[in-house]
């Protein structure tokens, strides 16, 4: 079962401002690998974000929620590991 993937305005404004060979490939990642199966691919996040999960791509990473009601994932930010949890 495939997923849906939407994208706060925020995660989309964070795609743009990386290089545009790196926003494309987390994108396809996204589309290609988490919209299949977000809970298996992505890491389960604790304290502040509790409930959202982690996916890897490189050193970036994409924190999204899951509604498996609606097989949807929103993706809800986008940054580099250093930065991402602030």
């Amino acid at each position: 079962m495939k997923y849906n993937v939407k994208w706060h305005e925020k995660a989309l404004k964070d795609l743009g401002r990386l290089d545009k060979t790196k926003a494309r490939a987390i994108v396809e990642k996204v589309r290609d690998y988490l919209a299949k199966d977000p809970i298996s691919f992505g890491k389960p996040l604790k304290g502040l974000f509790k409930g959202m999960y982690r996916y890897r791509s490189g050193d970036y990473r994409v924190i999204y929620a899951v509604d498996k009601a609606e097989n949807v994932i929103m993706v809800l930010k986008v940054g580099a590991r250093k930065d991402i949890y602030r």
